[in-house]
């Protein structure tokens, strides 16, 4: 996950500001396990303590004491000076003090309106006023950019949406103390940014927080100071100037852990799973898929890591492999065998498992204690008939503890009692207990602290090289860059980068959707205008969609009534932009062509491009009735000096809008293959340096414009016409990413509406290539 950027106002030294809330020697016994040995920890006024700890440090047990949840063994609380005794999370409420809990305590069967206000419920003189809560929960929404419908389902909802109910719910009481338990663990990237803006906004307004999180580097951009818990003791203090990322990790664990790197000296098996074409269908009834038409080949012995954001598809993706969610087409291979007839118990006995993305939801059974939950899956492994071999079940116990290092006070502990980053090892434990031959983990190291996730890489490494073929997928880039032989990102439900161990984070990122390519362009080339188009089928040129945008954008500026004149350009591009566009009426609108045409082979030219976009709207036409190119530079000014021609170019000359394509210098350019310029005169302008075509005016790749003796003779706007134009291009597709760039370094475009591939490409081109795309199957 990227770290989120936002302003953030200086602060006073932690030491000098108010203390609302303390803990004074609280301690805190469990049976035999003492998660907590004498803490003090302070809250200031519209401050962020951080807490850090590993699972088990006793974090998410000082939280709860604090909000009420537990009371503690011994030790006591103090509330504006004042010894205070909290009860429950109601009189926590009463007093101002609010938690949003690591583990979701929302209810499925209700609606989003009725969980935010339960238990509080808006009175009327009619009973309860669920118009003014579905007014203050569309509020709420808005505050924090979430497009949820208040009379949803919570159920209906995916894990990252829940998670801002649950941050909902804590800001709809007000609090002038909130805690922050993992409140970003299942959250993307811009809902992170969002929550930490009302963060920002909560600590001018006096609210004071308590934030955990296992994200350090996330948790680094808001802290004003920092906390580390470990073994139930406060181990270090210090306000924000003071730590650093080395700081956290070494007062957490003692020494800077890394997350391993991807395990050698052994060569891959045969093939493990395979996945052809697998399309996979979104829930509701929409006729679209989560999932299209996507191929992946893993090896035994071979760790792949899915990296993508919220909605890129990754854990449907993996749900269906394991025989939780339905595919509309493709197929799934394990070790050659077809398995789209099997449950998910015969893949499980089959080899193929999964630990799922919701522990609480999925992963464990509330009812059953550390031992049950972990011996689950493996129930065949000690069962004959209708009996049940104890010792043989607890050998697997005993095991899975030991190997995934849980925190636990025996088997017999209520899983209820393990901290959130425990209940998660003890999920993979209960599979790694199956011992499968394929491992599917989504996002396996939620909630889980940094040296238990590097426990858990371990265990996964060892797995590989004893022939375990490992899948997992992540939001956090760090994790892609650890134990991962292969990197495969996903992004609105398509492979669209695959990356060896040497790559950047910023390559993964980008290939993601991640990184903004609208506001990167923006900043980079200075335009006013952008957009950026998906193409869901990935063609080499998405024509349809770059059509689509640009009709669009024609319709928008057509219907303001600004634009008078267009002045339009030449390529299959542009008239695609023309033929999307809907019924318009502008008699009005003058259209002209900015080139030449007459030349023969020419089956889309600029002419066709005005007088269609003319038709459409039922404006006028003119266009320049000369060839595209003269012989000389003085048998172009005769032909400019026709009145027809005259007329289009002071026409031109007005222009409120130039609408263009880009061309590239190759071979095959459509300036070459409609026998608008010679083959010849393209190679003398290519090996000038000329990269991209505007306008029949030719830029290197830094923007100079280059062949002017060939532009010369073009029938075309001339260059210093060009400047501080309004000029927007439409153009895409892999073949032209250099000409678009160059064109974009001239300076020359006010706007560019181009597909997502090729923007990212263009994004991406003048970055540090450290890492080459992986050969993969997709």
């Amino acid at each position: 996950m990227k770290t989120p950027i936002h302003d953030e106002t200086p602060v006073l030294v932690p030491d000098k500001v108010e203390v609302v809330l303390a803990a004074r020697d609280v301690t805190k016994s469990f049976g035999a396990v003492h998660a907590l040995k004498g803490v003090n920890f302070d809250v200031h006024r519209g401050q962020v303590t951080t807490l850090f700890g590993e699972n088990g440090a006793g974090k998410s047990t000082l939280m709860k004491i604090l909000s009420g949840v537990q009371l503690p063994t011994t030790g006591e609380l103090i509330l504006d000076g004042q010894p205070v005794e909290i009860r429950s999370t109601v009189e926590a409420r009463e007093l101002g003090i609010s938690i949003i809990h690591q583990e979701l305590s929302l209810a499925p069967n209700m609606n989003v309106r009725d969980n935010i206000f339960m238990g509080r419920e808006i009175m009327g003189p009619r009973g309860v006023n669920f118009a003014e809560e579905e007014r203050q929960c569309h509020a709420l929404m808005k505050e924090l950019e979430e497009d949820i419908d208040p009379l949803t389902p919570v159920e209906d909802l995916r894990l990252g949406q829940q998670q801002i109910v649950e941050i909902a719910r804590a800001l709809s009481v007000n609090s002038r103390i909130l805690i922050m338990d993992e409140p970003t663990s299942a959250l993307s990237a811009s809902e992170v940014e969002v929550l930490f803006k009302v963060i920002h906004d909560l600590k001018a307004r006096g609210v004071s927080i308590v934030y955990i999180s296992h994200h350090l580097e996330e948790a680094l951009t808001i802290t004003d100071h920092a906390v580390v818990l470990r073994d139930g003791v406060m181990t270090a203090y210090a306000p924000r100037a003071e730590i650093d990322l080395e700081w956290i990790v070494r007062n957490m664990v003692g020494e800077n852990f890394d997350l391993g790197s991807p395990p050698t000296g052994y060569d891959f098996g045969d093939v493990a799973l395979s996945v052809s074409n697998l399309s996979i269908p979104a829930t509701g009834g929409l006729d679209t898929s989560v999932v299209d038409r996507l191929s992946l080949d893993v090896r035994q012995g071979e760790i792949v890591c899915i990296y993508g954001l919220m909605g890129a598809g990754r854990t449907e993706f993996m749900e269906c492999v394991a025989g939780r969610l339905p595919s509309s087409d493709g197929q799934i291979c394990l070790h050659g065998q077809d398995i789209a007839g099997m449950t998910i118990a015969q893949r499980i006995r089959a080899g193929l498992v999964l630990t799922p993305e919701d522990r609480q939801r999925d992963g464990l059974v509330q009812t059953m204690t550390v031992g049950q939950n972990v011996s689950l899956a493996s129930i065949g492994a000690f069962t004959k008939g209708l009996l049940t071999s104890r010792s043989a079940e607890q050998k697997i116990i005993d095991r899975a503890i030991r190997e995934v290092t849980i925190k636990t006070d025996g088997g017999g502990a209520a899983i209820g009692s393990l901290s959130g980053g425990n209940q998660q090892k003890v999920v993979i434990g209960k599979m790694l207990a199956t011992k499968p031959s394929v491992i599917l983990l989504d996002e396996p190291s939620r909630g889980i602290d940094i040296g238990a996730k590097a426990e858990v890489f371990r265990l996964l490494s060892e797995g590989a090289r004893k022939g375990l073929a490992v899948v997992y997928s992540t939001s956090e880039v760090s994790e892609c860059l650890s134990i991962a032989h292969r990197i495969i990102v996903m992004h609105k439900g398509r492979i669209t980068a695959s990356f060896g161990p040497d790559a950047t984070k910023e390559q993964i990122m980008a290939a993601s959707g991640e990184v903004d390519l609208k506001q990167s362009l923006t900043a980079a080339f200075g335009l006013d205008h952008c957009e950026v188009v998906s193409d869901l089928h990935q063609e080499d040129l998405a024509l349809r969609p770059l059509g689509a945008a640009g009709a669009g954008f024609l319709s928008t500026e057509i219907a303001a009534g600004d634009t008078r004149t267009i002045g339009v350009g030449h390529g299959r591009t542009l008239l695609s932009c023309v033929e999307s566009l809907g019924p318009l009426s502008a008699p009005g609108l003058k259209v002209v062509s900015l080139m030449g045409a007459q030349t023969a082979g020419a089956d889309q030219n600029p002419h066709a491009v005005a007088s269609r976009l003319a038709e459409k709207t039922g404006g006028e036409a003119a266009s320049m009735p000369v060839p595209f190119i003269a012989n000389s530079t003085a048998d172009r000014d005769v032909l400019l000096g026709q009145k027809a021609a005259q007329q289009a170019a002071q026409l031109a000359d007005r222009a409120d809008l130039m609408l263009v394509g880009i061309g590239t210098t190759i071979p095959e350019a459509e300036l070459v293959t409609t026998g608008m310029i010679e083959r010849a005169e393209m190679a003398i302008i290519a090996e000038a340096g000329g990269v991209g075509e505007m306008l029949g005016h030719f830029f290197d790749k830094r923007g100079q414009p280059v062949g002017r003796a060939i532009t010369d003779r073009i029938l075309t706007q001339p260059l210093d016409r060009l400047k501080g134009r309004r000029i927007v291009a439409v153009a895409g597709g892999r073949i032209k990413t250099h000409a678009i760039k160059a064109v974009l370094e001239s300076g020359l475009l006010s706007g560019l509406i181009i597909d997502e591939h090729t923007a990212r490409e263009i994004v991406e081109m003048d970055k540090p290539a450290t890492a080459k795309p992986t050969t993969a199957k997709h």
